[in-house]
């Protein structure tokens, strides 16, 4: 089979990629080290000490514990096993691609036995979505689509995907795609939710488009959730941007708004409904339509009209407000440059609609009540079109009048950001600042604060900077100030003089600028702030510690969106600090740490974000020092790290060494926008958690991958090979690198070519290819003479520093290690034998049928070999040859058209200009022609009678000694 060949027992593809990479990461085993850090197809390493007081039971419900938390941790690996693989089959496989399974199971160390883990107190429904990120990251390993113009090439056929379908197809009394059907253990016949997965992995690579109308009828109708999920995602990623009413139909079906009111009323459950929703934006991304924008908009502050479908609210209106953000991405471009910059662009046919008024009043809060007032008559609360029916009553939730903008406020804000990407608009901005009172941080979530830095900063990207002093201006004046006063007061009440300015040093003992900052400023500031009775601050010691958290990872990660893929060692520098102080406020518990430590789930995610981040920045390079903090990070397993947390630090390592170190991220307005939706921080807390963020829209970070590989193959053998390039940029800047590597995304590359003795000068003007290339590859030939820098690394092999010349002995092996040219090999094999081996018994050798005297013939193929590999002309070997051959039977038969070719090469090497560049020896030139006029003289004045020669024979001394050159 296809894993058999490759040796993949495991069918996750790692075995496979630790191979390909090695010439990648060829010093070390880091790729080895990533593959197992995300294997999820062995049994986990269970560790358990056991204490003497502790009986059989309790120490095997201990055991049971641990293995549920480490199984936990693999549950949530996937997702970076997809990026870790992400392309790495080359050719599209003919059999069905085989899915690895979720090894839910420990070995135990010191038996080395297996303990499976005891699912009976387990939630039912803790393997679904595990399972999809499953099957993504399979299909993800399957090549790119190649686009020829309008047309799709290279993708698979139906046939493949209908045969990769489970055989067990789900029966209708068990489907789930309505909210009021739950998973039942007791079914006969369970869903195959790999295979959901599957096909959205299938479409975010551009295979989707092979499947019929009718197989998607088929897969909506008899799939289960994660199938209907998949299905959708998959299309709409499929056909991005290209507004397609075929697919607009299929996702419109799953949003009950937007169906006539006889079917408005249909039972969709919330996860179809925000993945139809998302794949409207992907559907209509860039397009401004007014339809939709409309929709979108009024749906964002819908309030509840019936009971069902009232959970997962917030990943619905999340899922809104992106899709309007993706609809209309980058809109407000132009409309920055006109007088106003504060509305979008005119030509889209929006400004009526008020967007960033309305945006902001989903942000800021208040009564929502100009659209109903001005829709009244086309629109109601249940939905886009009119409804003479009576109008049902949510009886679980009764929101009023005011805007709750605990829903609305981060797909508001991720929208504003969206719309106004890059544009620098500085009226939009203000619509997202942060609240710089303590007054006013009391009506905003902590949380939403992370959300609004980012949002902010996608608007105002140019202002991004790499530096600590940037991040610190990001946090108002009074939390500053507070978070330095919490430290400040710690250090007073244990009575330790200089504590907080230790806790401000990085580690190599220097203060931090931005620590020496707030502590010059805390005596100035400490006398503002208002105490109670007690001596206490006034403030709300929580909030500011969570605010300070959320609002210095909001920073770091746009720091990622603005250098992702770049390796900024500046930004790699910042980020790594910020994750040691997190690090530093979770593990430790000095009474600094402890007076700024915010609760444990809030470091949690904010370290998640973080090392994302950090993986952003280095996506693709495999950093060894940025790789080692991420193991730190993740190597706590307790009950305060969830699931979401896991799934964090997995992704961070799989886009660490994203594609294996072959792919890194775009920075095009598209691909930032489906890094925000993939990374949105906010993790889920289970496996089955979907409440704030749909799990299935974590893997749209696809979108943005890039495959920019720098490759070079040798031309002979067709293999890749290590070569030194040294490569231009667009500022007069070089870099030299060693192939096979990644091709960062800091420069634009105009020129490469190859800087090396060993192989023959090439080049590639990049700035005159008419595509643009994202995967480069150079051929190079391989000078003779020498080995490859795999076999000889430190050039000490080469045939040019070789000493004593070759001996017919050692010749075979020796040249075996130079060239892999057939033609060379089997010249060395018949005429570069031994002596002692030309003979006629030898099946070998070609003493029976060669004229040439055997001893010596073997040790002139020996020379002019090294003398041809020597001076990169194998070529001439052939014409050594044949001259020998003539030279050596010039007596018993000559022609008359080989004596005008001695004469011409003769004249050739008379000139001394064309001689320079000649192909032959000189030395041997030379003793060639003596040995010519040796002969045919001796033959002249032997048969002075002119009468005993033939015709040809007089004709050929005729030739040599009487015509002119």
């Amino acid at each position: 089979s296809f894993y058999s060949s490759i040796n993949d027992k495991d069918m996750d593809g790692l075995s496979i990629l630790d191979k390909n990479s090695s010439m990648i990461f060829p010093h070390d085993n880091r790729i080895h080290e990533a593959a197992r850090l995300l294997r999820t197809s062995r049994p986990s390493f269970l560790r358990v000490p056991r204490a003497v007081e502790v009986s059989d039971h309790d120490f095997e419900r201990l055991k049971q514990d641990k293995l549920l938390m480490l199984c936990g941790r693999v549950l949530a690996l996937p997702l970076g096993r997809g990026m870790l693989t992400i392309g790495s089959i080359d050719e599209l496989p003919d059999e069905p691609l085989s899915i690895p399974p979720l090894c839910l199971a420990g070995r135990l160390p010191s038996t080395n036995a297996t303990l499976a883990l005891d699912i009976s107190n387990c939630s039912s429904n803790m393997t679904i979505w595990p399972e999809f990120h499953n099957g993504v990251a399979a299909g993800l390993r399957l090549p790119m689509a190649r686009m020829n113009g309008d047309k799709v090439n290279d993708t698979v056929t139906r046939t493949w995907i209908v045969y990769n379908k489970p055989s067990t197809v789900t029966p209708r009394s068990q489907m789930h795609n309505n909210a009021s059907q739950t998973i039942s253990s007791s079914n006969i016949s369970q869903p195959n939710h790999s295979h959901g997965g599957f096909l959205m992995a299938l479409g975010l690579r551009g295979h989707l488009s092979s499947l019929s109308m009718t197989d998607v009828y088929e897969y909506l109708t008899q799939g289960a959730i994660t199938t209907t999920v998949g299905i959708l995602l998959g299309l709409a990623a499929n056909g991005r941007g290209s507004c397609d009413p075929s697919i607009s139909k299929v996702l419109c079906l799953h949003i009950p708004s937007l169906l006539p009111p006889s079917f408005a009323q249909m039972d969709v459950a919330t996860a179809a409904q925000a993945a139809a929703v998302a794949g409207i934006g992907l559907l209509y991304q860039g397009s401004s339509h007014r339809l939709m924008t409309e929709f979108l908009l009024d749906e964002i502050g819908k309030k509840p009209t019936n009971d069902q479908n009232v959970g997962d609210r917030e990943s619905y209106n999340l899922a809104l407000g992106i899709a309007l953000g993706m609809v209309n991405l980058g809109c407000g471009e132009k409309s920055s440059r006109s007088k106003s910059k504060k509305f979008v662009n005119e030509s889209t046919g929006l400004t009526d609609l008020h967007i960033e008024e309305r945006l902001h009043r989903f942000i800021a809060g208040g009564k929502e009540y100009e659209v109903r007032k001005k829709r009244g008559s086309n629109f109601n609360q249940g939905g886009a079109f009119a409804n003479n029916g009576e109008s049902e009553i949510c009886s679980k939730i009764f929101e009023g009048d005011m805007i709750n903008t605990d829903l609305t406020a981060p797909g508001a804000m991720l929208a504003l950001g969206l719309m106004h990407i890059q544009t620098g608009n500085k009226t939009v901005a203000s619509m997202l600042a942060l609240p710089d009172t303590h007054f006013l941080l009391d009506y905003v979530r902590s949380d939403f604060l992370l959300i609004r830095v980012v949002a902010r900063m996608l608007v105002l990207w140019k202002d991004i900077e790499p530096t600590e002093e940037w991040i610190m201006n990001q946090i108002p004046l009074n939390i500053r100030q507070s978070y330095s006063l919490f430290g400040k007061a710690a250090e007073k009440s244990v009575g330790f003089t200089g504590l907080g300015t230790f806790s401000s040093m990085n580690l190599n003992g220097k203060l931090n600028k931005s620590g020496s900052d707030e502590i010059r400023k805390t005596n100035i500031s400490i006398n503002k702030l208002t105490r109670d009775n007690t001596g206490h601050l006034q403030v709300d010691r929580q909030a500011v510690r969570q605010a300070h958290a959320y609002i210095v990872t909001g920073s770091c990660f746009s720091l990622g969106l603005k250098f992702c893929g770049t390796g900024n060692k500046q930004a790699l520098l910042v980020i790594t600090n910020v994750i040691k102080d997190l690090l530093k406020l979770r593990e430790e518990s000095d009474p600094i740490s402890l007076a700024r430590k915010p609760k444990r789930q809030i470091i949690e995610t904010c370290l998640g974000c973080a090392v994302i981040s950090l993986s952003l920045v280095m996506a693709g390079t495999g950093d060894l020092d940025a790789f080692r903090l991420l193991r730190v990070v993740r190597w706590k397993c307790d009950d305060g790290v969830k699931y979401g947390n896991h799934m964090a630090f997995g992704a961070a390592i799989g886009l660490l060494f994203c594609g294996g170190g072959m792919c890194t991220l775009g920075r095009e307005p598209d691909d930032i926008a489906a890094l925000l939706i993939s990374f949105f921080p906010h993790f889920p807390i289970s496996s089955s958690d979907n409440q704030y963020h749909l799990q299935a829209l974590r893997h749209c970070y696809a979108l943005a991958i890039k495959r920019k590989k720098l490759e070079a193959v040798d031309v002979d053998t067709g293999l890749q090979v290590f070569a030194p390039m040294k490569i231009q940029l667009t500022h007069g800047r070089h870099l030299q690198l060693d192939t096979p590597c990644l091709l960062l995304n800091e420069h634009s590359i105009t020129h490469i070519e190859i800087k090396s003795d060993r192989y023959f000068p090439s080049e590639i003007e990049v700035n005159k290819i008419s595509k643009p290339m994202d995967n480069i590859l150079l051929y190079v030939k391989k000078r003779s003479g020498h080995m490859s820098y795999m076999q000889d690394p430190h050039g000490l092999r080469s045939l040019a520093i070789q000493t004593g010349g070759i001996s017919s002995r050692s010749v075979s092996e020796l040249i075996k290690s130079f060239t892999e040219d057939s033609k060379l090999l089997t010249y060395v094999k018949y005429f570069c034998l031994p002596t002692e081996k030309y003979t006629t018994t030898n099946p070998d050798s070609l003493a029976s049928y060669c004229r040439f005297d055997a001893p010596f013939t073997s040790s002139f193929c020996c020379d002019i070999l090294q003398e041809s590999l020597v001076g990169e002309k194998p070529e001439a070997i052939s014409l050594y040859l044949l001259l020998y051959d003539l030279l050596r039977t010039i007596e018993k038969k000559c022609s008359p058209i080989d004596i005008w070719n001695l004469r011409l090469l003769r004249s050739y090497y008379t000139n001394r200009c064309l001689s320079k560049c000649s192909m032959l020896s000189v030395t041997f030139v030379a003793l060639l022609f003596e040995s010519c006029d040796n002969l045919l003289t001796l033959r002249d004045t032997a048969h002075s009678d002119k009468k005993r020669l033939d015709s040809r024979q007089q004709a050929c001394l005729i030739t040599w000694f009487h015509s002119e050159d």
